[in-house]
């Protein structure tokens, strides 16, 4: 496969050139220009459809940990609970090539019913008295492999139906959306299982997959032709997909500061406000409302970004996470005022620059690799955060969750500060 003739091949191998990286060109319109984003019902109905999407996924999660801990050994229960996350991992760099290689509808719609097809058996399995480790294990497997044979395909739809100058802004529907749907289905998970029990929430998620599949098939239509690549080999598309990175140094520096971001944010979310919670005596009902102040502060960030457009998002957004960065090391602090003001500030901070550098990331990776450099973006959070969650734990306990919190706040806020200070990204638009 012959490099895509938007990706500059001469670019110098540090970040210091002075000259301004071009943009990769716009994808070829197919049609007729998109309608403003207000008046944009096809955009709409796949953002409320993935948002419906997001909430059965809340739904069956709950759910499934659930029922997992309380039928289960500790021990069988985490393998239940991480059954999805090695598939995920295998398959993502393979569901790379595959975005960049074929249609993206009917790759997403194969993988949604796929999704609902694997749901469903397994509610029928567990009516019929089919139940246990085995098939919760052999469901995450096969509900990780799709995800990750199709994760990459889903970051490049937004490419493909909206102008570069609206990407930034759909991605904050989208966040708002998902924050939201967990939000919600978070307690309606809960719910669920006492009520009508783990085939019910499988029954749910399968019906928001059969209707993501609906909506993509019936409603989304492309505007903007990606660049396909169908005769290289696999391993061919790979090595290109990574020889992109090596070439573009403006796309590669974007790429390793957006991997590193949640290595140090999600271990503070998963565990350190637990630890905080639980060692201050404060009762979990101060866990639930510190996951609510981070939630709420996401979806306010998430407006800010769409509403606040900056001259230069990669900067800004890198710039306040150099803020987050110290209300981590804030969670540590044993007050519930601070702990709460901590996780809004937090979620404010996340929503705000994942709006702007989300859609520098669009803008930036040449469309004809933009699939494979999120499997690469999707693989180091998957490799990453499951080291760093155990690596803070044992930091906590060997010295104390305010040590723990410190380290990972002040090592993003000095990276996130390196990241704003490099002149390529301060370039990017």
């Amino acid at each position: 496969m012959s490099p895509a003739a938007d990706v500059p091949t001469d670019v110098p191998p540090t970040d210091t050139a002075p000259t301004t990286p071009a943009a990769p060109a716009e994808p070829t319109l197919l049609g007729a220009a998109p309608p403003p984003l207000p008046r944009d019902r096809m955009v709409q109905a796949w953002v409320a459809s993935m948002a419906l999407s997001w909430f059965g996924d809340a739904v069956w999660t709950v759910a499934l940990a659930w029922t997992a801990v309380h039928t289960l050994p500790p021990a069988t229960a985490g393998l239940v609970l991480g059954a999805e996350t090695l598939p995920q991992a295998v398959f993502v760099l393979v569901g790379g090539v595959i975005a960049d290689r074929w249609d993206t509808r009917r790759v997403l719609v194969t993988g949604r019913l796929v999704q609902a097809i694997v749901l469903l058996g397994g509610a029928l399995a567990w009516s019929t008295g089919v139940r246990g480790a085995p098939l919760l294990v052999a469901m995450g497997i096969l509900l990780g492999t799709a995800t990750g044979l199709t994760l990459p395909a889903g970051a490049t739809l937004s490419r493909q139906l909206v102008r570069s100058a609206d990407l930034a802004t759909v991605s904050g529907w989208n966040q708002i959306g998902n924050r939201l749907a967990r939000l919600l289905g978070a307690p309606v998970g809960g719910v669920a299982v006492a009520v009508v029990g783990p085939a019910g929430a499988m029954l749910a998620n399968a019906v928001t997959f059969v209707a993501v599949a609906a909506v993509l098939a019936v409603v989304v239509r492309p505007r903007y032709r990606m660049p396909r690549t169908p005769h290289a080999s696999w391993a061919a598309s790979l090595r290109d997909g990574a020889a992109y990175l090596r070439r573009d140094a403006s796309a590669r520096l974007l790429v390793l500061g957006l991997a590193a971001l949640n290595v140090f944010v999600s271990p503070v979310i998963a565990l350190g406000v637990a630890l905080r919670v639980s060692g201050s005596g404060w009762g979990p009902a101060w866990l639930g409302a510190a996951e609510a102040a981070f939630a709420t502060g996401a979806i306010i960030g998430s407006i800010v970004g769409i509403r606040w457009q900056v001259a230069r998002p990669a900067q800004a957004g890198f710039s306040v996470l150099v803020v987050q960065g110290a209300c981590i090391a804030a969670t540590g602090i044993g007050s519930r005022v601070v702990l709460l003001a901590a996780m809004a500030l937090i979620g404010i901070a996340a929503g705000t620059a994942s709006v702007w550098l989300s859609g520098t990331y669009q803008r930036t990776i040449a469309p004809s690799h933009l699939g494979r450099v999120s499997s690469v973006s999707s693989l180091g959070d998957m490799a990453l955060v499951p080291l760093a969650i155990p690596a803070f734990g044992a930091l906590a306990a060997g010295a104390s969750v305010l040590t723990a919190a410190c380290v990972y706040g002040g090592a993003m806020a000095a990276l996130c500060l390196w990241f704003a200070t490099r002149p390529r990204i301060a370039r990017l638009r």
